[in-house]
């Protein structure tokens, strides 16, 4: 588009100043309509526009529009009951059908089979039959149309005609059947084509031996009975994609886009309630809301009204007719309707539908459902009657949200109740429980649609209430926050009540989780403040305290904000509480247990204790391998937790290459934007710089930044984090003089100071570290005043926050002592990192790339007054990063050539 359209030429579009060339306008309407929420066809969309742009140039030179070729409509055959019926005026859509029922039947050399239009009644079964017709029965010598309800007149209209085809056929005055055989086996050997429409078939049972088997000719069959399946090339005719119910809506009547979209999604885009409600509201002039309106309260009523000239019936009698003959043959069957009619109108599987019991659901559907043949024949009789319909390749059913309406308002007060209860019974039945098992997730996922509209959030049994949180857990972990949190506060508003009431263990679960999607959605100070005081109401409540199951499951989340907003020291003893009562109360390597010591290493990365974190994560590793293989989540979880270890030992070599084993199928398992795969991806691509690949690494940090501005937003916390190791990635970039790489991410980096501070505190280790990055930065540009000050304050700030012995602390050090020589102050340079480098080796970390960027730092300060001495320092810590990095790193390099060197920090993930 950028290349074929100017920004001149848009305003012109817009102002209708003057009319451009169509190759400008053209890539226009392409990209609208590629990117346009209704998800319109682009090409049928380029092809309007042209037609405008055409009538348009044409009006404006005064022209009129070229003479084309005019489709002269044949004239419809004259039969008493065979005439083919009149064409739909402004028929719309459905050219993906016609052009599929344009396919030769049989021509792969198998047996000649009838084609069979199935759908549900209304969907337009018949218009899509009589246009084929229309369009192509210039290629046939003989047409012929049969309403097909019934055997006899079948028979009958098949019998007349036996005398209108070209060859004589014998005719027996006293036996139509053999009339009709006559004529079946003439056409079976007819030299010429001929089309026969079955409309409206009854069962295949009953006039498939009315049906030619072979021959020049074409059988079409239109039914709702999914049985004629079986017997013919199927073409399933579904409601009309949106485009073109909108596209109905609009030629109907006055009725804006949005209106018409909102119309057709309600009326589920079925041709026939489109055509009655445009009918209704250009007869009654109401507006659309107001048709909605009735239709939630006179569902009934709404769609009984409009009937269509050309159609027998109309919505609601074709569907209640149905569910009457329905409940008539098997009232198991009516009632596994009423409660999928309670249901979502998504698709639901069988086997959703085989959890249940005849104790979880009464019968006669609870003996329906628990028994899997009389299930088949139940949901065979609905499909045959027309009112479900098959879904995903055959795996699943579907009832239309208008069956569900008629349904619904046919049922008295107590079958509606009932049949709510059965549905909400369902649910319970079929809950897998353990969200945090995968193998649990399709379930959950079915069961997630039907949440709402069974009202399963508003009841008070425990049962009940488990599902609703089961399915919040398991949106968390599909890293739906948003999605979790939408249904967490629906939960909260129903279980706490209008004075926000926790008396229960189903309430301050909700909370507790509440609180978690805040956090995840980084709204740290809302999640802070609801921990608080849920932590307070649990050890005070006399049913709970603090030797409950929910006290030690909410202080997970209680520990989690302390981490994030600082408080290391709570964080680490709420941990220690965790794993003391799940040591206690449930043995050893418990899951919950399994999960505290996780989080307890979490708070040894964050006060800088690595190899401790280390020590329980490669256990944690093993445990979860053991429990559930290399390619569950958790394991693989564990392992990125290890990589994060490793990396804080400066081990980066071994960061990369777990990270990069694993993250190809965590990416196939959940997905590129779930959570746990994208910080796993910015531990790959820190791994990256570390390891000297820089060019990957910029891309990989910059490619992570977008994704998590996306997923995120810009304020989030792993955000944030990203910022920083995008920003680390282009000044290393820079530093080392890669070809192409961007100027400074000055302006990023320092937005993303503010921004830690703003959200966490000044004195947040994590914004003090990203003050720490900012002053490298602020000292390649020159800044040499600005990045001292900022440095300088960063690294008192941390010792008084994390402890002089803290990584982040020695980190920060380095930096301030590069800003002391740029100042002339080389004795408070050799002081400082003199300081630092004993603080590293009682904390057992000289050996940290970092230490020894240190120790090089000092050789080269001190070289010209101690050569010697500065040998001693030079030359040890080379041959150590050299092994350490390899040779050829670009730090290993530029320490070879004595330049100074820097320490970054990358904040730990949220």
């Amino acid at each position: 588009m950028t290349e074929k359209v100017s920004h001149e030429t848009v305003n012109a579009l817009l102002n209708n100043a003057v009319i451009p060339k169509w190759s400008k306008v053209e890539p226009v309407v392409r990209v609208l309509a590629e990117t346009a929420a209704h998800r319109p066809d682009p090409q049928a969309e380029v092809q309007r526009f042209l037609a405008l742009w055409n009538a348009r140039t044409d009006n404006k030179s005064g022209m009129s529009p070229p003479a084309g070729p005019v489709e002269v409509e044949p004239p419809s055959v004259e039969l008493p009951h065979g005439s083919v019926p009149p064409r739909k005026p402004g028929f719309t859509g459905r050219e993906d059908l016609l052009e599929l029922m344009k396919q030769p039947v049989g021509a792969d050399a198998g047996p000649w089979r009838p084609m069979i239009l199935h759908g549900l009644s209304g969907v337009g079964k018949t218009s899509l039959a009589t246009e084929f017709v229309h369009r192509e029965r210039a290629h046939y010598d003989v047409v012929w149309w049969i309403v097909a309800e019934q055997v006899a007149p079948t028979r009958a209209a098949l019998a007349q005609l036996a005398d209108r085809l070209p060859e004589q056929v014998e005719i027996s005055q006293s036996d139509v059947g053999q009339t009709v055989l006559n004529l079946l086996g003439a056409l079976e050997r007819a030299t010429y084509t001929w089309l026969l429409v079955y409309d409206n078939a009854i069962g295949p049972e009953h006039i498939r031996e009315l049906l030619p088997t072979a021959g020049r000719g074409t059988v079409i069959v239109t039914t709702r009975d999914g049985r004629w399946n079986e017997h013919g090339r199927t073409v399933p005719v579904g409601v009309m994609p949106r485009q073109d119910s909108i596209a109905l809506l609009q030629r109907s009547g006055r009725i804006s886009f949005d209106d018409a979209d909102l119309l057709a999604h309600r009326l589920g885009d079925l041709p026939l309630a489109l055509e009655q409600a445009s009918a209704m509201r250009s007869v009654v002039g109401i507006s659309v809301a107001e048709y909605l309106r009735r239709l939630d309260r006179q569902a009934t009523a709404v769609l009984s009204l409009g009937r269509p000239r050309d159609y027998p019936e109309t919505v609601a009698g074709a569907f209640g007719l149905a569910f009457d003959e329905v409940k008539r043959v098997s009232v198991g069957a009516g009632q596994l309707l009423a409660m999928l009619s309670c249901m979502s109108a998504e698709p639901i599987s069988p086997a959703l539908l085989r959890t249940a019991t005849e104790h979880s659901i009464p019968p006669p559907l609870g003996r329906v459902l628990a028994q899997d043949n009389q299930l088949d024949a139940a949901l065979r009789l609905l499909e045959r009657y027309g009112l479900i319909t098959a879904a995903d390749g055959g795996q699943k059913v579907q009832v239309h949200r208008l069956v569900q309406l008629v349904v619904r308002d046919s049922l008295s007060d107590d079958d509606l109740d009932g049949a709510f209860d059965n549905a909400r019974r369902l649910l319970v039945a079929a809950n897998p429980h353990d969200p945090d098992d995968p193998l649990t997730w399709e379930m959950h996922a079915q069961i997630g649609h039907h949440i709402g509209l069974t009202g399963l959030i508003d009841s008070v049994a425990p049962p009940m209430r488990r599902v609703v949180l089961d399915q919040i857990r398991y949106l968390y972990l599909l890293g739906d926050f948003d999605g979790s949190l939408r249904l967490t506060d629906k939960a909260r508003q129903a279980w706490a009540g209008p004075g926000d009431v926790w008396d229960d263990d189903e309430t301050f679960a909700c909370i507790d989780r509440y609180a978690l999607n805040l956090v995840a959605l980084g709204r740290y100070n809302e999640a802070d403040k609801l921990y608080d005081l849920a932590w307070k109401r649990l050890n005070n409540h006399e049913q709970f305290g603090a030797n409950h199951d929910r006290t030690a499951r909410t202080a997970n989340g209680v520990a989690m904000v302390s981490r994030i907003l600082g408080s290391y020291g709570k964080a680490a003893n709420l941990e220690r509480y965790r794993m003391e009562y799940y040591q206690r109360t449930r043995g050893d390597n418990n899951v919950e247990l399994l999960r505290a010591r996780s989080n307890m290493a979490l708070c040894h990365r964050a006060i800088g204790e690595f190899e401790k974190a280390r020590e329980i994560d490669e256990d944690l590793v093993r445990l979860w391998r053991q429990a559930h293989g290399d390619n569950d989540y958790r394991t693989q979880f564990a392992v990125s937790n290890l990589a994060r270890d490793l990396y804080g030992l400066g081990r980066y070599e071994e960061v990369l290459r777990l990270q990069e084993e694993i993250l190809p199928a965590m990416r196939d398992r959940l997905g590129d934007r779930h959570p746990s795969v994208m910080l796993a991806a910015r531990t790959t691509a820190i791994a990256l710089r570390k390891t000297g690949r820089v060019a990957e690494a910029l891309r990989a940090s910059q490619q992570h930044h977008l994704i998590c501005q996306g997923e995120w937003g810009s304020e989030n916390g792993n955000t944030l984090a990203a910022a920083m190791t995008y920003a680390n990635a282009v000044r290393v970039a820079v530093a080392a003089r890669l070809p192409g790489a961007p100027s400074l991410t000055y302006t990023t980096s320092l937005r993303t100071v503010n921004t830690y501070r703003a959200r966490f505190g000044e004195t947040n280790p994590v914004a003090l570290a990203a003050a720490v990055n900012h002053a490298i930065i602020l000292r390649l540009m020159g800044d040499r005043n600005t990045a001292r000050r900022t440095c300088e304050s960063a690294y008192r700030q941390l010792q008084d926050q994390v402890g002089a012995a803290h990584p982040y602390v020695h980190a920060a050090a380095v930096g301030l002592a590069n800003d002391l020589v740029v100042n002339n102050d080389i004795e408070a340079a050799g002081r400082l990192l003199r300081t630092t480098l004993e603080s590293a080796r009682a904390a057992k970390r000289e050996r940290h790339p970092d230490m020894l960027i240190c120790a090089v730092n000092l050789g080269i300060i001190t070289r010209e007054r101690d050569p010697a001495g500065a040998a001693t320092l030079i030359g040890p810590a080379l041959t150590a990063l050299r092994e350490l990095l390899g040779p050829d790193h670009p730090q290993v390099r530029a320490a070879a050539d004595g330049e100074r060197g820097e320490c970054d920090i990358e904040p730990p993930p949220f």
